[in-house]
C-alpha cells in the first residue's frame, strides 16, 4: 500500500502517538511517514490493507515486532485517555485475531 494512501486513510496521523507525520520527510527522520503491519508478520499478521497502518518512523522503530495487544494494554495501564485516543485513531480499519498472547 502506498504511503499516500495510508496518509489519507489515517488523516496523516501516526496510529500510535497521534502526531501528524511529515510527508516531506523520508527515511530515518523521526516524523517521516512509514508503513507498519499492526500485527507483525512475525506474529502471524497479514500483508493486507486491513493490517497496514500509518506510523511515524520513530513509533514504527520503537514498536518493532511487538504484539500490539501488549502495547494497548500498556497504554491503558499508563493512561486511559491515550488508550481511548488510540482506539479512535484505529477506527475499526482492522481487527486483531482471536489468539492468546504468548
Amino acid at each position: 500500500m502506498k504511503i499516500e494512501t495510508l496518509v489519507a486513510r489515517f488523516s496523516g496521523r501516526c496510529v500510535y502517538c497521534g502526531k501528524h507525520v511529515n510527508t516531506g520527510e523520508r527515511g530515518p527522520h523521526p516524523d517521516a511517514p512509514s508503513r507498519d503491519h499492526f500485527i507483525p508478520l512475525s506474529r502471524g499478521g497479514s500483508r493486507g490493507a486491513k493490517n497496514t497502518v500509518l506510523a511515524c518512523h520513530s513509533c514504527n522503530q520503537a514498536k518493532g515486532n511487538m504484539d500490539p495487544r501488549l502495547i494497548l494494554f500498556t497504554w491503558l495501564w499508563l493512561s486511559p485517555d491515550s488508550f481511548h485516543a488510540a482506539l479512535e485513531r484505529i477506527d475499526g480499519h482492522f481487527s486483531a485475531p482471536n489468539r492468546p498472547l504468548h
